[in-house]
Parts: C-alpha cells; sequence; structure tokens
C-alpha cells in the first residue's frame, strides 16, 4: 500500500470515529436538556446566551445555565395581521379578486393603432406625437420623479400614503394589491392590442427611461396608480355630521397624484396620451367589478374575522381603522384650494425660487 493510500484510509477512519464520537457527545447533551425542559414543566428554556464558556473538565450535561420564560402563552399568540409583509398580505387576497370577472369591460382599440383596421391612423399617430413633443421641456423639471417612479412605483404611493416604516401596513398592502393585479390585467390588454411605443414610430422622441419590453396601450402606470385611487374612494368613505357621507381628505390628493404618475410617462416619453387616458378608465371599470366585495366587507363589524368577505374584507376594514379613526378636519371659513398636482412646482423648483428671491436686491 502505498503511503498517500495510507494517510488517505487513516484520515477516513480518524474522521469517521472523531464525527461518531462528537455526534453521540451531542446528541447526550441535547438529550439531557430535553430531559430538564420536561422536568421543569416546560416553564422555562436554557438559551446559548446564558450558558458557561466550555470546561474540559465538567461533562456538558452538568453545566448550569440561565433559564429563559417564554414570551407569551403560546396557545394565545397569534400572528397579528399588522406584522405581515404589506406585499404578502396582499397576495392573499389575489384569488378572491382573480374570482371577479375582470374581462366584462375591454377597453377600446386605441385610435392610434388598431390590429383590426387595415393600417394605423396616420393623422391621429401625428396628433399623438406632436402632444409628446410639447412635454419634452417639462423633463428636467420632472426627471427625478420619472425615474422614481419608473423604478419603485410601490414605493413611491406607499410614501405618498405614509404606508411605511410600519405605518398604515393595511394601505401599503392595498398599493401591492392594487399593482400588482393591474400589471397583469394591463398585460393581458397590452398583449391583446399590441400597441408600438412611441420611440418605435417616432425616435427622435429620445425618451428619458428606457422603453419597457412590452406593448404601450393601455398605460400600466396610468392603470394601477388610478386603480389605487379608486380603491380608496370605495373604501375611505366617511359620515358627515347631518348623515351624508364624503370621500376622506385624502381621496382627492391621491387622484391628482395619479394623473401625475400617468402624466410622467407621457413626459418620458414611453406613453401615449391615448395609453393614460386608458389606463384611467379600465381602473373605474375595475373598481366598480370590486364595489360589492367593498360593500360586503363594510355591513361587517371591524372587529369581524375573515368570513363571507374573506381576507379582502378583513383588509378593507383594516385600512378604513387605519385612516377613520381621526375624521378628516373640513374647514367651515375659508376652503383651501389647489389646481392639481400637474400644477404644483418640484421641490427642486421651490427651493431655486426661494433661493432666487433670497439673492434679489431688496428695494
Amino acid at each position: 500500500m502505498t503511503g498517500f493510500l495510507r494517510i488517505s484510509l487513516a484520515g477516513g477512519e480518524a474522521g469517521g470515529e472523531a464525527g461518531g464520537e462528537a455526534g453521540g457527545e451531542a446528541g447526550g447533551e441535547a438529550g439531557g436538556e430535553a430531559g430538564a425542559f420536561a422536568a421543569t414543566g416546560g416553564a422555562s428554556l436554557s438559551g446559548f446566551l446564558g450558558e458557561t464558556e466550555p470546561s474540559p473538565t465538567v461533562p456538558s450535561v452538568q453545566r448550569s445555565a440561565k433559564q429563559y420564560a417564554l414570551l407569551a402563552d403560546i396557545a394565545r399568540t397569534q400572528f397579528d395581521d399588522a406584522w405581515w409583509a404589506p406585499e404578502l398580505r396582499a397576495k392573499l387576497c389575489v384569488p378572491q379578486l382573480l374570482a371577479l370577472n375582470w374581462a366584462a369591460y375591454q377597453p377600446p382599440a386605441p385610435a392610434y393603432f388598431d390590429p383590426a383596421a387595415p393600417g394605423p391612423s396616420y393623422d391621429t399617430l401625428r396628433t399623438e406625437i406632436g402632444n409628446l413633443l410639447t412635454l419634452v421641456p417639462l423633463r428636467a423639471a420632472r426627471q427625478g420623479e420619472i425615474m422614481q417612479q419608473a423604478g419603485d412605483l410601490a414605493g413611491v404611493w406607499r410614501q405618498f400614503l405614509g404606508a411605511h416604516g410600519g405605518r398604515r401596513p393595511a394601505t401599503a398592502a392595498l398599493v401591492h394589491l392594487c399593482l400588482g393585479m393591474g400589471n397583469l390585467i394591463g398585460l393581458h390588454w397590452k398583449r391583446h392590442f399590441r400597441a408600438p411605443r412611441p420611440a418605435q414610430i417616432y425616435p427622435a422622441l429620445m425618451p428619458v427611461v428606457a422603453t419597457p419590453r412590452h406593448p404601450a396601450y393601455p398605460s400600466n402606470h396610468a392603470f394601477q396608480s388610478h386603480l389605487v385611487h379608486e380603491m380608496l374612494a370605495l373604501i375611505l368613505l366617511e359620515t358627515n355630521p347631518d348623515g351624508t357621507t364624503a370621500p376622506h381628505g385624502i381621496v382627492e390628493p391621491a387622484k391628482d397624484f395619479a394623473a401625475r404618475v400617468a402624466r410622467n410617462r407621457e413626459i418620458a416619453g414611453v406613453h401615449f396620451t391615448a395609453d393614460s387616458a386608458a389606463g384611467a378608465e379600465l381602473a373605474v371599470q375595475l373598481a366598480i367589478a370590486t364595489r360589492p366585495l367593498v360593500a360586503a366587507a363594510l355591513a361587517e363589524p371591524a372587529s369581524s374575522p375573515p368570513g363571507a368577505t374573506g381576507e379582502f374584507g378583513r383588509l378593507v376594514r383594516d385600512i378604513r381603522s387605519e385612516w377613520l379613526g381621526a375624521p378628516t378636519l373640513r374647514d367651515q371659513g375659508a376652503a383651501l384650494s389647489h389646481t392639481g398636482f400637474a400644477a404644483f412646482p418640484t421641490s427642486a423648483e421651490v427651493i431655486a425660487n426661494a433661493v432666487v428671491a433670497r439673492l434679489e436686491p431688496q428695494p
């Protein structure tokens, strides 16, 4: 037998012996600790934090260790809904929403590209491209928004709604639900219409973000964002002192924000105006399809467990508890007004204007 072979066999034998010894010792130690736990009635556990340092002269089964009590009565403790990751809680509602008749409304074919027609409408295309060219000067001011909304639309909406950092987890789940369902349904209609992207028709637009690798019509950013607004409008109804109902104060700004997100995709050069309009209308129709589920959820007490209204109904009730605990303050005097987010300057413009005003000579 060669020297190499003898060394290999010896190494294998030694490894097997050491492994068997270590395994037996570990098994004995685990069995001893399990017996100690059973002897205490399961009231406490040994934790590695309180164990003494190993000593070669003291058998491991005789080492003393701190005993830690369980944090809660496991028989009565459950995983709270607020602890769910919002994007995962949203997935629990998907099967229930998929049962709705999503295909009851089919968007009309885009006027600029009807696959059933002999050819595209060049006049309509020229109008659409002309509209996008007029928006090019806005790119510098909107670049930051455009990039953020292209990369993390869910994060943008959660920030807008204050549904992040552990706040309003049910609202955050609604955002992910609308974006997830909207993405799948939107892709279905995109596949159906196969409409080209603006840069395919007029490369000189030079979009400021990469042209997505799926068709243009309808705009998913518009569809998903307007779906968030439409669902909030269904869920967040307040009762006025006179018994009438009105949307919560967040609903109208959410509508304007959805329109701004859609407009930013046009400014970026990746969507036609018709794409945005179709996405907004699709959101309206799908919210109508969801209305019976929301009504059923609102008819149940806020503390009801999942029942006839299922996971989505529970989510609806949780969203209401997040927003309607503190009703919107409705000014009895002069009302605040604005023309919508489309007219708002960006934060960079606000800062720049303030600096300019500060540096200008004072009269």
